[in-house]
């Protein structure tokens, strides 16, 4: 598979000298399968679409949705489009009980498969009693209850894939009104039937971002923008750059609180580490779009559904490097107890929700060796040595390279490991192939 080079982009952390306020909570198939992208666009295999930060921005007291990437599940990818008010409480449950929830994951996302997309004669979505026998109120009460929050889904056109599941054309402020009532915290808007359909995505979700910003009911609910759509995808022509996933920076930061900047990561219960490679490369396309209150999205974190205990954390620390959204597509009711201890590292998650809110970059590149920044808060920085390859590789950089200021020693503390080194500027390990070791460092007194 070819593999666009990026440009290196290196952030003097000496120089970075504004903070973003700490989180709060927000304020924190089976089904249709998507079309498969063509070329090296679509995840291999078979065909195929975020949690609490919150704060304010620099310059205002007034809260802002994810002030620090959001974190939580989404029943895509682990449990696929068939579901109920019993799988949703049991994977609840599962995220409290299994310590998730107190990490962080806290919104519990439905994803497509909630409702059929029909509507009675009001206009209003309809319901399914057996599937939802205590309603939709009822179901984000009790995660209110228990400090979680609810994410739901719907598509920007009149319905999702090939004409199935819930789209909201023509009906985006009743729909708005109506997941506000239900006490919804999050909205995923996907465009799969609306690229399908020819719509345009910037000014579709603009007015979904206007009608969810002035629902009926004055709740204020997180956004994003799930144009997964890469150049060519639909019918080899559709859509164009600047209505792909590739070119949303260019708009989505100013609606949304995060928006895709690929197609999806994988296939219900099948995700591939190529893929995460692919939407890695392309997310790091332009890390100055985001920023507190607004991020870049590669897609869902996918331990144990077809990678390595080695690729799944490595996703997890290149994930945390660039100021991703941390929600889980696993089901978490059936992860092993050492798959939930590397999701539940908080000094991992630390790095992703690092207060100063910048997305790290590559800034060493040769053959299948990397390198990757991100400055900390307190002139620290997370260092990640990524190994593409097949074959174990000696990675080594520099603190200077990694866009630390210059100091007479450094303090390398590797996240995984728990070990603490001193050095007077380089940073090396073997690397494990296909594996990353991630690095918080810290400058000592200046240098002389």
């Amino acid at each position: 598979m070819s593999r666009r080079r990026r440009p290196l982009y290196v952030i003097p952390i000496s120089i970075v000298a504004w903070f973003a306020l700490a989180a709060s909570a927000l304020g924190g198939p089976a089904g249709a399968a998507r079309p498969a992208a063509s070329g090296g666009g679509a995840p291999t295999g078979t065909s195929r679409p975020a949690a609490s930060g919150g704060g304010a921005p620099t310059g205002t007291s007034r809260p802002v949705p994810a002030a620090v990437p959001y974190m939580g599940w989404n029943t895509y990818y682990g449990v696929g489009g068939i579901f109920d008010e019993g799988t949703i409480i049991s994977v609840a449950r599962s995220l409290l009980h299994r310590g998730l929830a107190r990490s962080g994951y806290r919104i519990v996302w439905l994803d497509f498969g909630w409702a059929s997309g029909r509507r009675d004669r009001r206009g209003e979505l309809v319901v399914d009693r057996h599937q939802w026998p205590h309603g939709l109120r009822w179901l984000t009460d009790w995660l209110h209850r228990r400090g979680l929050l609810a994410g739901i889904y719907t598509d920007a056109g009149n319905s999702g894939c090939h004409g199935q599941g819930v789209g909201s054309l023509g009906h985006y402020q009743q729909d708005a009104d109506r997941f506000a009532a239900w006490g919804f915290d999050a909205v995923k808007v996907d465009f799969c039937g609306a690229g399908e359909a020819g719509l345009v995505p910037r000014p579709a979700y603009t007015r979904f971002a206007k009608a969810l910003a002035n629902n009926a009911s004055h709740r204020k609910l997180l956004l994003n923008v799930c144009n997964f759509w890469v150049p060519g995808q639909i019918n080899g022509t559709l859509p164009t750059y600047a209505n792909s996933a590739y070119a949303s920076y260019r708009w989505a930061p100013r609606i949304a609180q995060s928006w895709r900047t690929d197609t999806d990561i994988g296939f219900t219960r099948n995700i591939q580490f190529v893929n995460v490679l692919r939407n890695l490369d392309h997310d790091a396309a332009h890390p100055a779009a985001a920023g507190p209150g607004h991020w870049n999205d590669p897609d869902y974190l996918g331990p144990e559904l077809g990678m390595t205990s080695s690729e799944a954390q490595a996703q997890f620390s290149l994930w945390a490097i660039v100021a991703a959204p941390l929600i889980l597509g696993s089901d978490p009711r059936a992860l092993a107890p050492e798959t939930i201890r590397m999701l539940e590292n908080r000094q991992v998650i630390a790095v992703d929700q690092d207060p100063l809110g910048i997305q790290g970059t590559a800034v060493q590149q040769e053959g299948s060796a990397e390198v990757w920044s991100k400055p900390l808060s307190g002139e620290r920085a997370a260092v990640a040595l990524l190994n593409r390859g097949t074959v174990a590789l000696q990675i080594t950089t520099s603190a200077s390279k990694a866009g630390l200021r210059s100091a007479a020693h450094y303090t390398v503390h590797d996240l995984w490991a728990g070990t603490t080194e001193t050095t007077t500027g380089e940073i090396s390990a073997l690397v494990p192939p296909e594996s990353v070791v991630l690095y918080r460092v810290t400058p000592g007194r200046w240098h002389a």
